[in-house]
């Protein structure tokens, strides 16, 4: 089987997504088309198991781009001329709706399938009219072909709320033996973390604003994996920005944190949170999509709307040990039940394979 994906959004949780695809599914044959970011790592193809093909996808951006994206409608279509494959997979909403496009201009035969990893229509730094014109386009790429699949049970509600049909299959990530938690002396000292690009998304200044609201408490550190464009936002004194750090440093930091805090505006369903579900860590995360789906109120961790009642969900987890290992086994435990990569391979393949066989 030869699978054919075209990713414009090559970087962070995408980046990280499509990788473990390809080493979950090695009995396939994997061409990876993607664009480029400012946060691609420049060590990228180290990462992709031997045998994936690497192709360039030139004049793709994230934002709506009229030349730009007409020039990576007509480089697309010219790239999909020169490959033939069974399935081509499209990651984010640009190559959703470029692929789409250009696959039904060839009319190519191959089976199509969408995974939007955080549909551009669930933006909250974009207006109400620019939201629309991303739902138009959505619906306007589903008449164009293709099959939905989100990485999340709200983001495929999100989309047949518009009356796009859409399935999900749950991003996962490899997980192994559960570890001891807490990982850190509750009694001397608390690391609270996030991993991710230091972006709107991410909301930063709430992140901030509740790092600062323990300033009275040293005991209790913020740790921020990774960069971006409003990293100027993190000013609290108790943040600390580690920069893009390779995935072992991450894994590292996540083993020595005591709670995962992420205050997102929206997500397809993050793939640091699972990272941090892995290493036994109690969750507490903005009540958006993708959140949604991987705490339960009460089990392993909190979902919160605002700071007084993130900061509420943090100091009650401080203060009982016993909570947080609590809280950090069902973490895991919900990993391995519904989060783990090869629930996700195993769907996967089936998709790919219409129900079929190799």
């Amino acid at each position: 089987m030869k699978v054919i994906h075209v990713v414009e959004s090559f970087a962070a949780g995408v980046l990280h997504f499509v990788v473990q695809l390809t080493h979950a599914m090695p009995d396939a044959e994997h061409i990876v088309i993607h664009g480029e970011r400012p946060d691609t790592p420049p060590y990228y193809a180290a990462l992709f198991p031997a045998g994936v093909t690497l192709i360039p996808w030139q004049h793709v951006t994230r934002d709506i781009a009229p030349v730009h994206d007409s020039l990576a409608l007509y480089y697309l279509m010219r790239l999909l001329k020169q490959q033939t494959g069974d399935v081509i997979h499209l990651h984010s909403s640009k190559a959703g709706f470029l692929g789409r496009l250009a696959i039904g201009l060839l009319r190519l035969p191959a089976r199509v399938i969408y995974t939007p990893h955080g549909a551009a229509f669930l933006r909250q730094d974009v207006s109400p009219a620019k939201q629309a014109l991303f739902i138009w386009l959505e619906k306007f790429g589903h008449w164009c072909g293709g099959q939905v699949i989100a990485c999340s049970a709200s983001e495929a509600a999100a989309f047949q709320g518009y009356g796009i049909p859409a399935d999900y299959i749950n991003n996962g990530v490899q997980c192994t033996e559960m570890p001891a938690t807490p990982q850190t002396d509750t009694d001397t000292h608390c690391k609270v973390i996030v991993a991710g690009r230091i972006s709107q998304q991410k909301n930063p200044a709430l992140f901030n604003e509740i790092a600062q609201a323990f300033l009275d408490q040293p005991r209790i550190s913020f740790i921020w994996i990774g960069d971006g464009e409003l990293r100027h936002l993190l000013t609290a004194p108790n943040i600390h920005c580690t920069g893009w750090v390779e995935q072992s440093e991450v894994t590292t930091h996540l083993q020595q944190a005591t709670i995962y805090l992420s205050t997102s505006l929206w997500e397809g369903l993050p793939l640091s949170a699972l990272q941090a579900m892995c290493q036994g860590l109690p969750l507490v995360l903005s009540e958006c999509t993708g959140h949604v789906d991987i705490v339960q109120n009460g089990r392993n961790g909190f979902l919160f709307q605002g700071r007084e009642a993130a900061i509420a969900a943090i100091q009650v987890l401080v203060s009982d040990k016993t909570l947080l290992e609590r809280f950090g086994f069902a973490s895991w435990k919900l990993l391995e039940e519904q989060f783990s990569i090869k629930q996700m391979e195993n769907s996967y393949r089936w998709i790919y394979i219409d129900n079929g066989s190799f």
